[in-house]
């Protein structure tokens, strides 16, 4: 099973909303004294994950279904919110004017003793998940307004010098965020303390980002918790690069990430820890708080593979061929109930490459350039996942995704191809094979399953996956197909050892040995197969593709071309 993207996946802030009859909203935000542009000033629907940014000249728009009621409020720090109707914003040059709020500084008291400068939150870099903020898979502006973060454990008086966080991946070219602190109520995130607008660029790939907060005067008192969260308000795509950003995080027990779509939207809570921390100096001599950063939070064995997971696509890879979002290589076939996407690369013996659970083409870019130089490469988008799209709303199976493959082959009237397929990919390759053995000629497979039992997959990692699910089934709105592809992960496939005896052609089972599929479940699928070797690649995981490439890239190369 092709797992990873999952853990990504749910701690995604993408829940577009499902609108039919819309209507257009727009207007500029200008400050109500001087008449300038208000820059970047939150818009956003009461109670809805509805809304926007506005741009650097106050500028904004957004759809909203014809028949919303709910008000309209505009807000940006420094200033006093307004409430407008849709009504009003539905006729252009339309303009809010927002009151800058009185900058009334409290009388701080500051207790006898040293000063000592502090760090509060999680300090690690490592990455264990990616708490994405965008992963869409084109630059729409319904990225704008999302906001991620975490609550903080502080001591009653501080001065804040700082913000860090560590990034896991950056494809854009550049990522303004706006920082926000809050008083926590009831667990969330209640009202906002910072008096200045704080604003920042995010260009690096990964690593620390420092925000300095020092000019800012922050001087928090009486809270032993704060909501430290960032808000999207402006990205520049990087050409040719998946358009993604995350932030680190792991799953740790005690910790959640909150989230929310739009500037008036409900918070959310998913559980996980992330990489956010402030640096403080301390007047208080209270020792509730903690004040020392939190431990790194350690797996357990059997989850160990969660430190490869770094991002939607590969941690380290830039798909400089841009496999997966090739115009020239690539095309549609519709079949039943969707439309998939596909690629050719090369000349001679035609090979399918099926990816994983959530994944897409770019997940072979460390293979389909070596693959190519010897067969005709056919890389798909698998239904609802990459560029491909489905229309229908039951739930998945590897039958649907057998026949999706079936068709596409008879679109381009072939028969007996090569079949590569990883993790979902090899549980689709296989019931292809059992259900169609004319279409395929040789099957290579990588971290397939029978069954989605604690038999056959660490029983950790299904437990996860079981709390995963039932999380997203307390969402308010749901996104069907990440639902749906959650759901096969625990449901399919439920295929027998008996029935691998009906798969005629000459099969190579592969593992890591470190590989979520426990190796006497891939040892035994391999044992029932009548024509099949065995490779477990050593030190590897779920991701040997990705981990060491040139070993299996070899050991396909060499089975697929073997008379």
């Amino acid at each position: 099973m092709r797992l990873f993207t999952y853990l990504l996946c749910l701690l995604s802030l993408v829940t577009t909303p499902r609108l039919l009859a819309q209507t257009l909203l727009q207007g500029t935000v200008l400050d109500a004294q001087t008449q300038a542009p208000v820059p970047f000033a939150s818009v956003g629907v009461s109670g809805k994950p509805l809304g926007t940014v506005a741009d650097e000249q106050g500028r904004f728009r957004f759809t909203t279904p014809t028949d919303l009621a709910e008000p309209v409020v505009v807000s940006c720090v420094g200033y006093q919110s307004a409430t407008v109707s849709a009504a009003t914003l539905q006729a252009t040059g339309q303009v809010v004017r927002l009151r800058p709020s009185g900058v009334s500084l409290a009388a701080v008291t500051v207790r006898p003793g040293k000063v000592k400068t502090k760090t509060f939150g999680r300090t690690s870099s490592s990455t264990l998940m990616g708490a994405s903020l965008y992963t869409e898979a084109d630059l729409v502006s319904d990225a704008l307004a999302k906001e991620q973060g975490t609550i903080i454990g502080i001591d009653k008086d501080c001065r804040l010098r700082d913000f860090n966080m560590h990034v896991a991946f950056n494809r854009f070219k550049s990522v303004k965020f706006r920082l926000n602190l809050y008083r926590v109520k009831a667990g969330l995130p209640d009202q906002p303390l910072l008096r200045q607008d704080v604003r920042f660029d995010v260009t690096q790939p990964r690593g620390w980002v420092r925000v300095d907060l020092s000019p800012y005067q922050v001087q928090l008192q009486g809270q032993r918790e704060v909501a430290v969260t960032i808000q999207w308000l402006q990205s520049e795509a990087l050409e040719g690069s998946p358009k993604a950003f995350g932030v680190s995080a792991v799953p740790t027990p005690g910790h959640s990430i909150l989230t929310r779509n739009k500037s008036q939207a409900a918070w959310q809570q998913k559980s996980g820890y992330l990489s956010f921390y402030l640096t403080a100096d301390s007047y208080s001599s209270s020792k509730a708080a903690p004040t020392t950063p939190a431990p790194d939070y350690e797996l357990p064995d059997s989850l160990r593979y969660l430190r490869y997971l770094a991002a939607p696509t590969l941690p380290n890879l830039s798909n400089p061929q841009h496999y997966g979002e090739n115009a020239q290589a690539g095309h549609y076939v519709a079949v039943k109930g969707g439309r998939l996407y596909y690629e050719r690369y090369g000349k001679g013996t035609p090979l399918l490459l099926l990816h994983g659970n959530g994944q897409s083409i770019a997940a072979f870019q460390r293979q389909i350039g070596e693959l190519a130089r010897h067969f005709e490469v056919l890389a798909v988008d698998t239904r609802a996942q990459g560029r491909s799209q489905d229309h229908t709303t039951a739930d998945f199976t590897y039958d649907l995704f057998a026949e999706d493959t079936r068709q596409l082959l008879d679109s381009l009237g072939l028969r007996q191809v090569d079949i590569l397929g990883w993790s979902d990919g090899g549980n689709t390759a296989l019931t292809l094979a059992l259900r169609h053995p004319a279409y395929v000629r040789r099957l290579a497979i990588m971290g397939a399953n029978l069954f989605p039992t604690p038999e056959a997959i660490e029983p950790d990692f299904l437990a996860f996956l079981r709390r995963q699910r039932r999380e997203e089934q307390q969402l308010p709105a749901q996104d069907l197909n990440r639902t749906r592809l959650l759901r096969i992960l625990l449901q399919e496939p439920y295929l027998t050892f008996a029935e691998l005896q009906g798969v005629a052609a000459p099969t190579l089972v592969m593992a890591g040995q470190h590989d979520v599929i426990l190796e006497a479940h891939t040892r035994a699928l391999a044992k029932a197969l009548p024509k099949s070797e065995l490779i477990i690649f050593p030190n590897a995981t779920h991701y040997a593709p990705q981990e060491a490439p040139e070993a299996f890239n070899k050991a396909v190369l060499r089975f697929l071309q073997q008379r």
